[in-house]
């Protein structure tokens, strides 16, 4: 890989971890307790749902969980002929565009727990979502995910660990890179949680504009 292309792959890397947080900060306070990236948790919150009785949760949490295996579906088809680069300008778009109709479709439907708007959002952010894993994949820094952290976690874990056990204090670039995913899911949930619990009215644009950027910035510094 040549030098230049990387600026723009790790920018990638950490406005779509922020994107994700952001997203599922959304998905979870207004869209019926509901995440559209971590899938491991929305699996636990359909089995909660289910075990409670409380089914529009749950067919909201079952749609995200389709949603998510289309867009992974989705994005593997797009990509799968298609470099790197051009893979990524590809998805990165698709993303920002689906992320823009789930914010079209919130501002312009009622959207409460079990109506048509409120799954058509679900729906719309969980495909950008499982296309944002594809993007993870071809961004292809060491593997480092996008929308799934506890093996992030595990891996920042392991590193730190061994680092401290040889007694050599030089933090691997991959764990720097880890430690920057991680942190920027977390800022993105946490920015958005602000915004909505302020009812700041742009909350829906926060993660469409981490998507943007991310294109922005492989546009600009595409090899």
């Amino acid at each position: 890989m040549p030098e230049k292309t990387k600026p723009s792959l790790e920018l990638i890397l950490v406005l779509t971890a922020f994107a994700a947080g952001s997203m599922d900060v959304i998905a979870f306070s207004k869209l019926g307790g509901i995440l559209v990236s971590a899938m491991t948790g929305n699996l636990a919150f359909l089995g909660y749902y289910i075990s409670r009785f409380s089914f529009d949760s749950a067919i909201g949490s079952a749609i995200a969980l389709v949603g998510y295996v289309l867009g992974g579906v989705i994005g593997t088809l797009l990509s799968r002929k298609l470099g790197q680069h051009p893979a990524l300008r590809l998805l990165l778009t698709v993303q920002a565009l689906l992320i823009a109709a789930a914010v079209t479709i919130w501002f312009a439907a009622p959207h409460r727990n079990g109506n048509p708007g409120t799954d058509a959002v679900i729906v719309l952010g969980a495909v950008a979502m499982g296309i944002q894993s594809i993007v993870g994949k071809r961004v292809n820094l060491s593997n480092i995910p996008t929308v799934v952290f506890t093996s992030t976690l595990t891996n920042i874990v392991i590193a730190l660990t061994e680092m401290l056990v040889s007694g050599k204090f030089a933090v691997p670039k991959d764990t720097k890179r880890q430690v920057a995913s991680f942190l920027m899911y977390f800022f993105g949930a946490l920015g958005t949680g602000y915004a909505v619990f302020f009812g700041l009215p742009f909350f829906g644009f926060i993660p469409l504009a981490a998507v943007v950027l991310a294109l922005l910035s492989e546009l600009l510094h595409r090899g």
